[in-house]
């Protein structure tokens, strides 16, 4: 009775195992997942991706928003469900291949059928009975010309030739699928191990991080070593003026670490400079403005001198609070030049003021009653952007797309073609051709023809 119930149990199991392994290679999964993957690249190239958070509820409403970033919407190739489809679709390949693989590996190993058997004649597709005044030699030329290495065959009735090339091309199908494999393994390694960020180097500065963006903050990554941009500049065309047209930008990095120049290299558009696993491209330029502020609070004797960036945070001293320069203004209303000021304190809503050099009435800009701004001086400094990435799993990728190009080529340029061509012994009978190709019978339909005329003629 135990026996039965385990039998029972067993056949079981392998019911649902068979279930699952008919679900993982069928075709409709496959097809299915090709056109959801394609929707879905749709919705990427139509939701921008890693964008500040406000410009994706100015554009959608806080409704919608908050519907699409639950889905990971805005980060969609990041995020755990596309990386669930795409192991999906990568077990899906295995097992169609593994399914298919084992019976046509066989086909490809096997010894050559030599012989031409009558039950054989009736399943190929091709076939030609001929009379012929060539001698053997000849005929065993003709196929020579079409086949590179013909095996022959003496039986007690027939002189057997044949002809195979194109055996290996079954296998173009499952170099394309082991291809498209090694392409979303190398994908999914960059996407986990890897990043891609952004720094700006002001020309004889030198920086050892970057920065990464995740919605509306710049996250900053040290990178173990220094990048010194020594120069920076911008090749134009040769036009007739006023006519001025980028030709290209050109940076030039220099490597340090421990305090010793490693590597100095010209970078320019599509041209990186690589360093242990990252990729520096040139990706824009600009200019920044380092503003000098005078402050003080009322009642104080000293005027302290505060220095910083535009958008850059600057504390105040002794104080909780912060600015942030908002813009330069070169002129405002003949009043000179000026800067936007955003304040913040903690709890309250940020106050946004304008400091004019010398002050609109030749004083400094009281803020909040208490505390004084006067607009020193403005230093404008040329900067290369440059986009740093690191890919772990490039080198697999550009690997795939090898395999995928070869396998290809063997699918679609190719075939497995054979011919027999059977010699009998006794004078007077027919000679008989046959052939078969798993592809384009076509173009093997008028070769066959041809090799029965020119052993006709």
């Amino acid at each position: 009775m135990e026996k039965n119930n385990s039998k029972a149990s067993g056949k079981k199991d392998e019911k649902i195992l068979g279930l699952f392994y008919d679900f993982f290679r069928s075709i409709k999964l496959t097809i299915f997942l090709l056109i959801f993957l394609a929707i879905l690249s749709i919705i990427g190239t139509i939701i921008p991706q890693n964008a500040p958070r406000m410009e994706y509820i100015q554009r959608y409403g806080p409704n919608l928003y908050n519907l699409f970033n639950f889905f990971d919407l805005f980060d969609m190739y990041h995020s755990w469900w596309f990386s669930a489809i795409l192991l999906l679709l990568s077990i899906n390949l295995i097992s169609c291949s593994l399914h298919r693989l084992p019976s046509l590996w066989n086909q490809i190993v096997r010894e050559r059928e030599i012989v031409l058997k009558d039950s054989m004649i009736q399943t190929l597709p091709f076939t030609a009975k001929i009379r012929s005044e060539k001698k053997m030699e000849e005929i065993f030329t003709h196929l020579r010309k079409w086949f590179r290495k013909p095996a022959q065959l003496d039986s007690s009735s027939f002189f057997t030739f044949y002809g195979e090339k194109g055996r290996f091309s079954r296998l173009g199908v499952y170099i394309t699928h082991l291809s498209v494999l090694l392409i979303l393994i190398g994908g999914l390694i960059g996407s986990i191990f890897g990043f891609r960020g952004f720094v700006n180097i002001f020309e004889g500065e030198t920086v050892n991080q970057i920065y990464l963006r995740e919605g509306d903050r710049d996250i900053p990554k040290p990178i173990h070593f220094s990048v010194r941009c020594d120069e920076f500049n911008i090749l134009y065309y040769d036009l007739p003026q006023p006519e001025k047209h980028v030709k290209d930008y050109l940076s030039v990095l220099t490597i340090i670490e421990n305090e010793r120049e490693i590597l100095k290299k010209t970078i320019k558009v599509n041209h990186p400079l690589h360093y242990k696993g990252l990729s520096f491209y040139q990706s824009s330029y600009g200019s920044a403005h380092q503003i000098t502020l005078g402050f003080q609070k009322k009642g104080d004797k000293e005027k302290r001198v505060l220095k910083g960036w535009e958008g850059e945070n600057i504390p105040l001293p002794r104080s909780n609070a912060f600015i942030r320069v908002l813009r330069y203004v070169p002129e405002i209303h003949h009043f000179g030049e000026g800067i936007q000021i955003a304040l913040f304190k903690m709890g309250q809503e940020p106050k946004v003021f304008w400091v004019l050099k010398g002050g609109a009435k030749g004083g400094p800009k009281e803020v909040d009653g208490e505390l004084l701004f006067t607009l020193e001086n403005v230093t404008t400094k040329e900067y290369t952007g440059l986009q740093v990435t690191k890919d772990p799993g490039v080198w697999i990728v550009w690997v795939g797309c090898g395999l995928m190009i070869f396998g290809l080529i063997l699918s679609f340029f190719f075939s497995h073609q054979r011919v027999w061509i059977r010699i009998p012994k006794k004078s007077g009978e027919e000679i008989l051709l046959a052939g078969t190709a798993n592809k384009n019978r076509i173009g093997f339909e008028k070769k066959f023809d041809q090799l029965t005329k020119s052993l006709t003629t």
